[in-house]
């Protein structure tokens, strides 16, 4: 095996709940990175660790995860990540646990962050197989076409560990061979802070997709907004014709047709929004929740179902913001 000893630069990645610190914990040996069960991501900064472990130094970045709930820029982590690493990162580490992999999904997210030139750089790490039936791994890829696709596009390469069992040094070793055989096979190179700029830029240019735009919290409670504001419109619809408020059917088409119109502006003024930093982005989704309001006051009067529901998004996030700036 070539290049046994080199010291190798690692980053993990993955989806809350997936086991990413514990992971990082275990291939170096120890307690680095703090880590428990959590419904949301204890990690909020990009970590870095090292250790020596069979006779070269091992160093682990540890990230937050894709689907954070703590306003953290994934972006701007994983760049000052990299910067940490010189000369880049030999090998992705994308955790998934075995319970519940939502390999399609987790796949996309990766991909928009990373892009195509980082699966060559991919392998993918396994955790929670404890949680699972008693079946071979090879068995339960197998079975699942998601996670199959997944590590067809990784390479092939996988890897299982078991983070309960942090004394367990002989998982380690077999994920470190086939850690050199990577970096063997891509002759040394790494993953880039260039390369992943490259991609960023691309992504930042590009209609964002459905997966990303719903990875944060605020994100999601926007989406739901908006299918609320186009329930609505349907619901004013039915209750102009039924109760003949304004006594026409089309004053109903037209207080429909508003609505409709103001819940798309809303969602595509959310995908603009999703590119400012977090610093910015509640106080931007407070105004626009306020121009929302006013329209919708507007059109059915200032003590309407819908102007209350908006008005009390605008002060949930203006709360949010005080909140988070204190």
């Amino acid at each position: 095996m070539e290049n046994t000893t080199q010291d190798i630069n690692l980053l993990l990645i993955g989806k809350t709940g997936s086991g990413v610190s514990a992971s990082g914990n275990t291939i170096l040996g120890k307690k680095a990175f703090e880590s428990r069960k959590s419904a949301s991501s204890i990690t909020d900064r990009c970590q870095k660790d090292s250790a020596d472990v069979l006779m070269r130094r091992i160093t682990v970045v540890d990230t937050p995860t894709f689907s954070n709930s703590q306003n953290i820029d994934l972006r701007l982590e994983l760049k000052n990540g990299l910067k940490e690493c010189p000369p880049g990162i030999h090998v992705i580490l994308l955790v998934l646990p075995l319970h519940k992999t939502q390999a399609a999904d987790v796949l996309s997210l990766f991909k928009q962050m990373f892009g195509e030139n980082a699966m060559k750089h991919t392998l993918v790490l396994f955790t929670h197989g404890d949680e699972i039936e008693n079946k071979p791994l090879d068995q339960l890829i197998r079975e699942n076409t998601e996670l199959s696709k997944l590590i067809e596009e990784c390479g092939g390469r996988f890897h299982q560990l078991d983070n309960k069992d942090l004394n367990n040094r002989d998982q380690v070793p077999a994920l470190l061979m086939k850690i050199d055989r990577m970096v063997s096979e891509n002759q040394n190179s790494c993953y880039t802070l260039q390369m992943f700029e490259t991609q960023s830029l691309e992504t930042q240019t590009q209609t964002p997709k459905f997966e990303i735009f719903l990875q944060g919290s605020i994100m999601t409670e926007i989406v739901h907004a908006a299918f609320f504001l186009i329930f609505f419109c349907v619901m004013s619809f039915f209750l102009f014709v039924v109760w003949g408020k304004s006594g026409s059917v089309t004053s109903a088409m037209i207080v429909c047709i508003v609505d409709f119109v103001l819940a798309f502006i809303w969602i595509k003024l959310s995908l603009f929004i999703r590119q400012c930093t977090y610093k910015y982005r509640n106080i931007l989704l407070a105004c626009l929740c306020g121009i929302v309001g006013g329209f919708i006051g507007g059109v059915h009067g200032e003590e309407s179902i819908q102007v209350i529901f908006v008005r009390g998004i605008q002060a949930s996030l203006m709360v949010r913001h005080t909140a988070s700036h204190t």
